[in-house]
């Protein structure tokens, strides 16, 4: 879908989505923004891996009709199968529009969750409207986006259990979902958040999501993403978190599916004792395209902040890690350490890894390292050794460097959750049950 193509869906929609006359002229603004630069190409130095011509040439459809009581009826028995526990409070997402029908919003004590639709503009966070240079993809959810979730907290609030986030997809082709999530925290606030993407049937679609975060002091936020799409599905996303003194930032995503999947993250650490840790898992493979950006900007003294991502990269499979660290003027004291570790597990494999570094400040603690490689001959050999089938011990050496980053996750029935559905995605899935 080209840019003209694209004005003209937005300019016959932009009466259909909701909101205020304050509103509409944000989302034009956003759309005129977005069209002055157009979709990124491979010319941009940020996108130089990533190849957006299947999704900026795809007919699109960036307002699909509300999901139909058998579709409704075939997610909750999809949520059913997956092992979702009924109880939590979640939202649920159908081709990008809010499911009351499987949602469960009580309020636990001082946290509100609410579908984004049904705020109001004095509900929204100041931040929900903060301008997102640099980030085409985002803009243009800005202009489109008809729905999403607020996570508001308040002053000392804590989540006895994760909240949900669920995202399904029908399968029917075409469909661009654009979702926006706001999460608000008061002081010394600790909530957990877990976001699940999946797909009903293969279709071709695109979820385009923005996640905006304002952490102020004290705070502590975890966040956990699975994304489980099926094999044709394009994925995009921003994650946009700013953490005042001494508030702390986990994030462990997963992606396992998709056909091209870029995850962009642009963190600010603003206050002094900010902590920020990503870490991330990918597997790609028959095409598939992983691209994880990462910016970190280290603003004030005293922050600190860790990245360490695990690829595992198959038959025509291609990874890309782009992580960039900036320590801004008497940003003095600051620990910063990134990793991106990759395993080929075929000659064709292909991964592209580039930490940088860019500081000015004088008293730091930085540093970055990336691998790549295949199994280990000697390991290989040893599992042959004691009664392994060759791709028995593939699988067992895989999972195990898999399992590295799964054994982060702080919430057991997530992490085998999780585990399970990388051991599926391996060839002999049962020989990686073992290693769980």
């Amino acid at each position: 879908m080209n840019t003209e193509a694209l004005s003209r869906q937005f300019t016959a929609e932009l009466d259909r989505l909701s909101g205020s006359a304050e509103t509409a002229a944000r989302r034009a603004a956003a759309f005129d923004a977005f069209s002055a630069t157009g979709f990124p190409t491979r010319r941009d130095e940020q996108w130089r891996y990533t190849d957006l011509r299947p999704i900026s040439t795809a007919e699109l459809d960036f307002a699909p009709a509300s999901p139909s009581a058998e579709l409704v009826s075939r997610v909750s028995e999809s949520l059913e199968r997956s092992g979702f526990d009924a109880t939590a409070s979640r939202l649920v997402f159908v081709d990008g529009s809010y499911c009351e029908a499987l949602s469960r919003t009580t309020d636990a004590a001082g946290i509100s969750i609410a579908s984004l639709a049904s705020c109001s503009e004095a509900d929204l966070p100041a931040h929900a409207h903060a301008p997102l240079d640099g980030h085409p993809l985002a803009t243009l959810n800005a202009a489109f986006a008809r729905e999403g979730a607020l996570i508001a907290a308040e002053a000392g609030a804590r989540t006895a259990a994760p909240i949900e986030l669920v995202f399904a997809a029908s399968g029917h082709s075409g469909i661009a979902a654009q979702p926006r999530i706001l999460i608000d925290l008061g002081h010394g606030a600790d909530v957990t958040l877990v976001q699940h993407l999946l797909d009903l049937e293969p279709a071709r679609g695109w979820f385009n999501a923005v996640t905006q975060i304002v952490q102020p002091p004290g705070s502590q936020l975890t966040l956990y993403r699975l994304q489980d799409h099926a094999e044709h599905q394009f994925h995009t996303a921003l994650t946009r978190a700013e953490l005042a003194e001494d508030a702390k930032l986990i994030c462990g995503y997963f992606d396992l599916g998709g056909r091209l999947v870029r995850n962009d993250f642009d963190i600010r650490l603003k206050g002094a004792g900010a902590d920020a840790d990503l870490y991330g898992l990918f597997l790609a493979s028959s095409g598939q395209h992983t691209d994880n950006h990462i910016r970190m900007d280290h603003i004030a003294p005293g922050t600190r902040s860790a990245e360490a991502f695990r690829g595992i990269i198959g038959d025509r499979g291609h990874g890309v890690f782009n992580g960039k660290v900036v320590v801004h003027r008497d940003a003095q004291h600051i620990d910063a350490r990134q990793s991106s570790d990759n395993l080929l597990l075929a000659d064709n494999a292909e991964i592209d890894t580039k930490p940088e570094l860019e500081i000015y400040a004088d008293d730091v603690k930085c540093s970055h390292g990336a691998t790549i490689g295949e199994l280990d001959d000697e390991q290989m050999f040893y599992l042959r050794a004691r009664g392994l089938a060759d791709d028995e011990a593939r699988n067992l050496l895989t999972f195990a460097f898999a399992n590295t980053i799964l054994e982060r996750i702080a919430l057991p029935e997530l992490r085998e959750r999780i585990a399970e559905r990388v051991a599926a995605r391996l060839p002999n899935d049962e020989t990686a049950d073992k290693m769980r």
